[in-house]
């Protein structure tokens, strides 16, 4: 099965997160750290990564480029609750490959998780 990284720094989110993604099989690793996410992903090369923009450790673009610099293939979903269109932008731009607004419609959530694991 899929490994998943989430980097969330909301304990509720993070939990949520991982129930769901654990109970469709997915192997799941999970910190509220943007330097230990970045960490993770070196030492265990997760498939895809769910990241959220508002860290208090490091700005959630910061984490993206830096995970898209030592994997340019990299599949990282942003999610956050401050979304906008230009926020977006922004996320694409620096490599995410897809895009979720809090609350997470969890349908439209695990089919980007699927879509994006099987590529």
């Amino acid at each position: 099965m899929p490994k998943i990284l989430v980097i969330d720094d909301d304990e509720i989110t993070l939990a949520l997160m991982h129930n769901v993604l654990e109970d469709e099989g997915y192997e799941i690793f999970s910190t509220a750290d943007g330097p230990q996410g970045i960490q993770i992903y070196k030492e265990r090369e997760p498939d895809v990564v769910i990241l959220d923009l508002a860290l208090p450790s490091m700005n959630g673009l910061e984490v993206l480029r830096k995970v898209r610099k030592h994997d340019p293939d990299a599949k990282i979903i942003v999610v956050t609750g401050h979304g906008s269109e230009e926020s977006a932008k922004v996320a694409l731009r620096y490599g995410a490959w897809g895009y979720i607004e809090k609350p997470v419609d969890f349908t439209t959530f695990l089919h980007q998780i699927r879509t994006a694991a099987e590529q």
